[in-house]
């Protein structure tokens, strides 16, 4: 298993009257490939854990594992932030150079790789998010919301780590921003076979595209399996403040209506063609 989270609690600021417990006895496995999303209302305990996947939160009790082996030496833990990064919300929020080029450069030229290694790593990652190289001599300030998202991506990206860790990646976005941003992550993972773990509280966000789900509520693990196993309980899904993605509601409504349909639909175009076969059968 490439990382795994064993009883893992974290309590902000212990000992004091502002004490929180944000994590309670989390227990999750990553393995290579994984398209995991990690679902749940605001101060759920979402942010806290995958910052517990990159290593800038320690547990408070229970252990992290990269490959098996617990992450507990320095060393350890910049091996793992190394192999798993971490993409902030309102990342663009983060550019600070004055050129593309130096911005996506930062992190590889930090490693203490030659410059031809680093123009190399940031030329394939502003290919892998779609921007192209003529950008690289822009200020990342004169971009779109939406492409400044793409080169705080590839920043983390030229750092070539195994894991890609999304927080609300698309917030704040318009819906070309949004398809644009979700894309270039759908293609990552299909086409480089990279890791994805995405935060998100947007049912439609994550219903047609993570292979599994983990629901979050008041620091703990209240629901998990796949989009079709966590989706098929919508009361629920209502008691922890969370909602069926509309073409599951839709399709959940027309078989409490008594029309023969699937429920575990979460895509338009799957809600179309389900209802078209209802109408032939109907016909036939």
């Amino acid at each position: 298993m490439l990382l795994t989270m064993e009883n893992v609690s974290y309590t902000y600021m212990p000992g004091t009257p502002f004490e929180v417990k944000a994590l309670k006895n989390i227990n999750l496995d990553i393995d290579k490939g994984d398209y995991l999303a990690i679902i749940g209302q605001t101060g759920s305990g979402k942010s806290t854990l995958v910052q517990h996947l990159n290593g800038l939160l320690h547990p408070t009790t229970g252990r992290i594992l990269l490959d098996g082996k617990e992450v507990k030496s320095k060393a350890d833990y910049l091996a793992l932030r190394r192999r798993v990064g971490l993409l902030f919300q309102f990342p663009e929020h983060q550019l600070f150079e004055e050129t593309v080029f130096a911005d996506v450069a930062f992190g590889p030229r930090n490693m203490g790789l030659s410059e031809d290694e680093v123009r190399e790593r940031v030329e394939k990652a502003l290919i892998a998010v779609g921007l192209p190289l003529e950008l690289q001599s822009r200020s990342p300030f004169s971009l779109s919301g939406g492409q400044m998202r793409r080169v705080a991506m590839a920043g983390v990206l030229a750092m070539q780590p195994e894991v890609l860790i999304l927080d609300e990646p698309a917030a704040g976005l318009d819906p070309r921003g949004r398809a644009e941003i979700f894309a270039q992550i759908d293609k990552l993972h299909r086409e480089n076979g990279l890791t994805v773990v995405l935060v998100s509280h947007s049912m439609e966000d994550v219903a047609s595209r993570a292979k599994r789900l983990l629901v979050l509520a008041n620091g703990q693990v209240k629901l998990q399996g796949t989009p079709a196993e966590v989706f098929t309980d919508g009361a629920e899904l209502e008691k922890l403040g969370l909602s069926l993605p509309q073409m599951a509601l839709l399709m959940h409504r027309l078989r409490q209506a008594g029309r023969d349909v699937p429920t575990n639909i979460f895509s338009v175009a799957e809600a179309c063609e389900a209802i078209l076969r209802m109408l032939e059968v109907q016909k036939s």
